[in-house]
Parts: structure tokens; C-alpha cells; sequence
């Protein structure tokens, strides 16, 4: 486990003090919440942007590769859709990291 040691002014920590709970845990869980929201929200929006890949090219990314044309066009949806692959992915394994924090 990890230790964060955090500098807060005086009359916060009084405020801390006086508190039953540890405020501190539930305001980290509140931002990851907030934060696993924002990840689904932009998982969502990269996903809908593959599928529009996928409809324009009808296949797989794979697929397009394998069949890929020689124009600039073709290589620039490449990238791009290479790009919103990998940021899937990324977000997907983020996703599930936060999720294990809420069980």
C-alpha cells in the first residue's frame, strides 16, 4: 500500500479532527467516481467513432489493414482508426481498475 502524506491548512485539519468518518476516503472514492463516469463517457464516444469505421469500411480494423488501399485517405483512416483502437483498450483496462475499486 501506498502512503500519501498531504499538507492541509490549520483550520481544515480542525474541521478533520472533528469528524466521525475519515472525510478524506470518502472524498477520494466521490473523484473516483466522478472519474470512472468520465472514462465510460469518453469509452462511449471512442466507440461510436470505431463503429463509424467499421460501417464506412464494412470489417474489422484487422480487415481494413489486411485490404488496405494505397491512398492517403486509407492510410489517414488507418491511423486514426489504429489510434481510437489502442485509446480503447487503454480506457477498457482503466475502467476495470476503477471498478474494482466499488467491487
Amino acid at each position: 500500500m501506498t502512503e500519501i502524506t498531504i499538507k492541509i491548512p490549520d483550520d481544515i485539519k480542525k474541521i478533520i479532527d472533528d469528524l466521525d468518518e475519515p472525510l478524506y476516503y470518502e472524498a477520494l472514492k466521490e473523484v473516483a467516481r466522478r472519474k470512472l463516469r468520465e472514462k465510460r463517457k469518453k469509452l462511449a464516444s471512442v466507440q461510436k467513432k470505431i463503429i463509424a469505421f467499421q460501417t464506412k469500411h464494412s470489417a474489422t480494423l484487422e480487415e481494413f489493414a489486411q485490404n488496405l488501399a494505397d491512398t492517403q485517405k486509407a492510410h489517414e483512416d488507418w491511423i486514426e482508426w489504429s489510434y481510437l483502437e489502442s485509446v480503447a483498450r487503454e480506457l477498457e483496462k482503466s475502467i476495470s481498475k476503477y471498478e474494482k475499486l466499488f467491487g
